[in-house]
């Protein structure tokens, strides 16, 4: 297995394998071209406004941030409080690492959104460089350049490149203490030990899987010092490893009585423990049904190809452990081993979060390496038998090689391209199993605007209807956060009460605008404490496209928002409410206001008016026309793409809808991408929110409108409608529920 050993032992003066300059050169062009494209790909809306989702994560780590020069603390507290925290409140379950950089940045750089994600875009856009010159260190250029063009094709590293969480550092700083290792081993520099060091503890202080790998590491370490010390043929040289290995160790468990030690301050162990009790349980699952379970998150992550050639590399990196015989190919196995532990260990977390696998990313590029290493050195070994003398032997099966692995790599990157919009676009969420997905853009912009209008020590009741996040309350700009803080007898409690319309029932909007003074800001309702009751004054939302700049810095999967008085909505929303309203003294310049304006002609008698109205209404839409058993009318539907798409509806109401009434709007998948090794998405998704006005408010013969995010999902995404407890009067177009709901096909995209 000659071709096995030889880069093991062919190493020039800087103790690095030897390599032609063609392959020198080749291997960094390809390792440069990767890095820009995933630098790129991970600084992508950094600074854009924070929103929902598992990127909303990101927020949390600016607050606890924060919290941490405000209270003069070196735990995390990951909400705004009116007091210093005690101790018991600091978050016990990660190390803190991650924390106490945020909270430098913040001090070095102000408080701003993209400071949330900026740790993880650079960490990210580093790990491709750090993959390729541990893979040149460990084999050749064109493996290391394969390693570093692998991890950046995959969905998972693209869609969580800028999530500021544990996976992103943990991967970079293990790579940069596994190059340090590598070359201090090749040369004894202690600059290379240093690096390793540096890595390593870092890693150690981003989360608990730094300590499976560096365990799995100092394990090997000891037993190659005393049981293989004649491996390949003679003696190895034990001091730079016994240098590392004692450092490394004494470091490792320096950092682990550290944390015990705070966690034991703060009275965190116990919730420590409890956590990882929550999950790790059904790990006792039999591993075959587990991945079942999850086959499309790992396929719309992976995608089978990278899956295929992953279960290669764990193959052939155990074979080339066994027969090459050199240290450092336990490498790739070892990284390996920290992810499997992760993945299969906390069954629980893995079930929930679907970024749970990333670290398989880091073993996937490091086996992508090895796999190019081995077909090189096997194609050279035939063109060197087949032959001899010939230029071909060497230059011909690198480039054949090379060519080979970019091609199945661009095949990855097919599948992981719309898994980066994908990903921005559900806040990291991607499916959700079905669950209803909101970004969360209108609340941000409107808590925005909220927020200067606030004392700086304000206190902000959010109802459970807002679906509060960590990105919500970084967005508050530090003000203290009641999390589904109810209504009082007088209305609230709060410096400011904020309401989410569509899951506000509609007992509670009559309460507060009958009590309150109201800004309805598009679906959001601000009540502010101390004003006087007054009639509702609502706000429309304006959104428009972003520039080109604006598309990458800021709004590639959101719009571009601004809030504006609307006389049409405040018209509106005071009629359904019984207040005082003014007809607009502007006439209508939306499909919105026209709406509006058809029901105030209605409203005032005015059948020709509202005819005209519904006429020009009309010939703005599209798809099916639809009456229901009740005589509600289903007038037609408008599709506006951008980059937030929206499918509009608009119905006719025959008057106020009595009973439980509930719009539902789902999509399915029926057909993959063309080109996609990805299987279809198996899961129905909820993809509407409820009305933001009630329907037993309707009255007969207004129009009522509908607007539907459309988050589209890869391949061939059908979008239906039905209402709960309502039949159509003719067929429906795609048959009925189980309970019997008529199904109407609204929008089938590809």
């Amino acid at each position: 297995m000659r071709w096995l050993k030889l880069p093991c032992l062919a190493r020039d003066a800087a103790g690095l394998p030897v390599a032609s300059p063609l392959e020198q050169r080749l291997g960094f062009g390809i390792a440069l071209a990767a890095s820009v494209w995933f630098a790129l790909a991970a600084a992508w809306e950094m600074f854009g406004p924070m929103l929902a989702g598992h990127y909303a994560s990101s927020a949390s780590v600016g607050i606890i941030g924060e919290n941490m020069w405000r209270w003069r603390m070196l735990g995390p507290v990951w909400e705004y409080t009116a007091a210093r925290p005690a101790p018991s409140a600091y978050y016990c379950h990660h190390p803190w690492g991650i924390f106490w950089t945020e909270a430098l940045l913040l001090k070095l750089l102000g408080r701003h959104d993209y400071l949330c994600r900026l740790p993880a875009v650079l960490l990210s856009a580093a790990t491709p460089p750090l993959l390729f010159a541990l893979g040149r260190a460990m084999w050749r250029p064109a493996a290391g350049a394969v390693a570093a063009a692998a991890f950046t094709v995959l969905p998972i590293c693209l869609g969580f490149a800028p999530f500021n969480a544990l996976e992103v550092p943990v991967m970079a700083w293990s790579l940069l203490g596994l190059w340090g290792f590598v070359r201090h081993t090749q040369t004894g520099a202690r600059r290379h030990l240093a690096a390793s060091l540096l890595g390593f503890t870092l890693a150690l202080h981003s989360d608990w899987p730094a300590y499976v790998l560096v365990g799995e590491l100092l394990a090997f370490g000891l037993c190659r010092g005393l049981l293989l010390r004649r491996w390949r043929g003679g003696r190895v040289a034990l001091r730079p490893y016994f240098q590392w290995w004692v450092l490394l160790a004494g470091l490792t468990a320096a950092m682990a009585l550290l944390y015990v030690y705070l966690f034991h301050s703060a009275h965190g162990l116990k919730a420590l423990f409890d956590s990882y009790h929550i999950r790790t349980a059904g790990a006792e699952t039999p591993i075959l049904k587990v991945l079942a379970a999850r086959r499309y998150w790992l396929e719309l992550t992976f995608t089978p190809i990278a899956i295929g050639l992953g279960a290669l590399a764990v193959v052939v990196c155990a074979a080339r452990f066994a027969l090459a015989r050199c240290e450092r190919e336990i490498l790739p196995l070892a990284v390996f081993g920290m992810a499997a532990f992760q993945y299969l260990v906390f069954k629980q977390g893995a079930d929930i979060h679907i970024f749970w696998p990333h670290y398989f990313a880091a073993f996937f590029a490091l086996g992508m390496g090895a796999l190019a290493d081995s077909a090189i050195g096997l194609g050279q070994a035939l063109a060197a038998r087949i032959g001899r003398g010939s230029e071909r032997r060497s230059w011909v099966p690198l480039v054949a090689v090379v060519g080979l692995f970019l091609a199945g790599l661009g095949a990855i990157l097919r599948d992981g391209l719309p898994a980066l919009r994908y990903a921005h676009g559900t806040g990291g969420r991607f499916n959700e199993k079905g669950l209803f997905i909101e970004s969360d853009g209108v609340k941000t912009a409107v808590l925005a605007w909220l927020a200067p209008q606030l004392g700086p020590n304000a206190t902000v009741g959010l109802h459970a209807g807002m679906k509060s996040t960590w990105a919500q309350m970084w967005t508050l700009g530090g003000r203290v956060v009641r999390e589904g803080s109810p209504l009082s007898a007088a209305g609230t409690i709060e410096d400011a009460y904020v309401a989410y319309s569509p899951f506000l029932p509609d007992a509670d909007q009559e309460r507060l605008a009958s009590e309150q003074h109201v800004r309805a800001v598009g679906p959001v309702w601000v009540v502010m404490r101390g004003e006087r009751p007054a009639p509702i004054d609502a706000f429309a939302v304006v959104e428009r496209e972003p520039s080109w700049l604006q598309w990458y810095f800021a709004y590639g999967t959101e719009p571009v928002r601004s809030l504006v008085p609307d006389p049409y909505a405040t018209w509106e929303l005071r009629t359904h409410f019984g207040q005082p309203a003014e007809a607009p003294g502007v006439p209508p310049s939306t499909l919105e206001q026209r709406r509006i304006a058809h029901n105030l002609d209605k409203s005032l008698g005015d059948e020709p008016g509202a005819a005209e109205l519904a006429g020009q209404i009309a010939s703005e839409l599209g798809g099916p026309r639809v009456t229901f058993e009740d005589g509600t009318e289903l007038v037609g539907t408008r599709f506006e793409p951008g980059v937030q798409s929206v499918l509009r509806l608009m119905f006719r109401a025959a008057g106020p809808v009595s009973g439980n009434v509930d719009l539902q709007v789902t999509s399915r998948v029926i057909e993959r991408d063309a080109w996609s090794s990805t299987m279809a998405d198996p899961t129905v998704r909820q993809v509407a929110q409820p009305l933001g006005l009630s329907p037993k408010r309707w009255r007969p013969g207004w129009l009522y409108s509908h607007a539907v995010v459309i988050r589209k999902r890869p391949g061939t995404e059908v979008y239906e409608l039905w209402f709960m407890g309502r039949r159509t009067t003719a067929d429906p177009t795609h048959g009925t529920t189980p309970q019997g709901q008529s199904i109407v096909e609204l929008l089938r995209l590809r």
